[in-house]
């Protein structure tokens, strides 16, 4: 008889366990963006931050011309490869696309500090 109970306690405990894995909040999962959908997201971003006034023109216009860059590399790197990036080139342009993305930051950031 106890050891029934034992094993109904595990189950519940697991069932209990489960349940609070599954209804963790989506946000906290990590997203896996495609680069033509972190360009999207970052122009997105760029084009919110200048019309909220964290961007000045001056900077928007850099992060723009740092994105064309990037995507006339992806051409080049296309070019390479038959028409695909490889594993390699991927990396290189996450990479750039992640100092865009954190340069972004930091620019709003600073105009929210300087503005206190």
């Amino acid at each position: 008889m106890k050891h029934k109970a034992v094993m109904v306690m595990v189950a519940a405990a697991v069932l209990g366990a489960s349940s609070l894995i599954q209804a963790s909040p989506v946000s906290a999962r990590s997203a896996h963006y495609t680069i033509t959908q972190r360009q999207e997201q970052l122009t997105r971003e760029v084009n919110a931050g200048q019309k909220a006034n964290e961007l000045t023109l001056k900077e928007a216009t850099k992060l723009r011309d740092r994105m064309a860059d990037v995507n006339s590399e992806i051409s080049k790197m296309k070019a390479k490869n038959a028409g695909k990036l490889s594993y390699k080139d991927q990396g290189k342009v996450e990479k750039t696309l992640n100092s865009i993305s954190v340069d972004m930051q930091k620019e709003k950031l600073q105009k929210r500090v300087t503005a206190r």
